[in-house]
């Protein structure tokens, strides 16, 4: 028999925000671990949280082998350790830090209101298994998630600001707010001429990502089935489970939920389909690559498929790079993608933006098109979203 145990620690503190002040803070801190056994054909997991017996736990996962769940054993004896923490904000000056941030918003931008949360959390996980394999991460990141209301509207909202990272800069983040507020305030008429659209990097894409787990595409199931190797999108378009990326901006382990380290791994390279998601399981019962793709939908199940790390190649080094003058869809929800690709989008918050700046707010609007088309022949290139001094991420061109 062979095992594997992952354990998880995570640490929040976590400001709620309403009517622009404080309301309160909430502190978890949580541990999870998970066991697995492996008797060559079967898994067996159990799972605990909070202070864990671990004898127990592996006489549970070894009991648990006999509900014959199959799953390969694939265990390897990589070992790594990476300490991702960076100085942000001390935990005990949350609070603090975010009354003044707040404070500052409400004079540059006094017709709204601010509510949601400031976010600081810290996670460690370890993965050790009966190979000797030991790896282990741990990280920390911000997020400043802000909804803001126009006093004088009748909308439970009207536009949102994130900032996440391992950056946390007080003016630039009261600058981006007013910049969005005024922004909202001044209406502006449809551009005379043709504009492209920029949409939160992987919106669009991540609608279909579900087609690119094993068992959908090897079904003959979902719109990309039977086209590995094939040529799909743009020649710019890239898109691959590259943590190394995502972890510049949020707290991403370098490994995936069975130990697998990342490793690049391309689905989609130069716009030709290359590869699925995948975990052990998929990858031994369709001979595929892992693509350190594996997650859990608790501490106490089977693996199965996560987006840690899932990442669009960026094209430039900012936007602006690709487009100086465009629409940019800050608010999207509900639509859907038929069998044939056609994107149907509802934007329910579009700014125009001209010469590289925020100038004004633009009607709703409706976005249809074709997801070959627009990752195809429209698309422009993705790259860090510098309408913003902080970071609010990258956005997809599309012409």
């Amino acid at each position: 028999m062979e095992t594997e145990k992952i354990v998880t620690k995570r640490e929040g503190y976590g400001v709620n925000i309403s009517a622009g002040k404080p309301d309160s803070l909430r502190k978890v801190v949580t541990t999870f671990t998970t066991v697995r056994a492996y008797d060559g054909q079967h898994i067996g997991v159990a799972g605990q949280i909070g202070k864990a017996d671990d004898s127990e736990l592996y006489k549970k996962a070894e009991a648990a082998l006999s509900r014959g769940v199959p799953y390969p054993c694939s265990l390897s004896s990589d070992k790594k350790q990476v300490d991702n923490i960076k100085k942000i904000i001390p935990a005990e000056d949350i609070v603090k830090a975010s009354s003044s941030l707040l404070s500052r918003i409400e004079q540059a931008a006094p017709r709204f209101t601010a509510s949601n949360k400031i976010e600081l959390e810290y996670v460690e996980k370890e993965y050790t298994n009966s190979k000797g394999s030991h790896l282990k991460y741990a990280g920390n990141n911000l997020e400043v998630t802000l909804v803001f209301k126009d006093k004088k509207s009748a909308n439970i909202h009207d536009f949102y600001y994130q900032h996440r990272g391992y950056n946390y800069n007080e003016d630039t983040i009261v600058s981006d707010c007013k910049m969005l507020a005024d922004a909202f305030l001044n209406e502006v008429a449809e551009p005379e001429k043709k504009l492209p659209i920029a949409i939160d990097s992987g919106m669009v894409f991540a609608r279909v990502i579900s087609d690119l787990i094993p068992e959908v595409y090897c079904n003959g199931a979902g719109k990309f089935a039977g086209k590995i190797g094939q040529k799909l999108f743009s020649d710019r378009f890239t898109l691959s489970v590259d943590r190394k990326l995502a972890n510049k901006d949020i707290n991403v382990p370098f490994f995936d939920a069975e130990g697998t380290p990342d490793n690049g791994f391309k689905l989609v390279d130069g716009g030709i389909l290359r590869g699925l998601l995948s975990n052990k399981r998929s990858a031994g019962m369709f001979n595929l690559p892992l693509s350190a793709s594996a997650s859990s939908d608790s501490f106490d199940s089977v693996p199965t498929y996560g987006l840690e790390g899932l990442h669009i190649g960026d094209t430039a080094d900012k936007v602006t790079d690709i487009a100086d003058s465009f629409i940019y869809v800050a608010i999207t929800s509900g639509g859907d993608v038929s069998p044939d690709g056609t994107v149907g989008m509802p934007c329910q918050l579009c700014f125009l933006v001209e010469n590289g700046k925020i100038v004004g707010r633009l009607p709703h609007r409706n976005l249809t098109a074709n997801l070959f088309g627009l990752y195809g022949e429209r698309y422009l290139g993705s790259a860090k979203n510098n309408l913003f001094k902080s970071n609010c991420g990258s956005l997809d061109i599309f012409g």
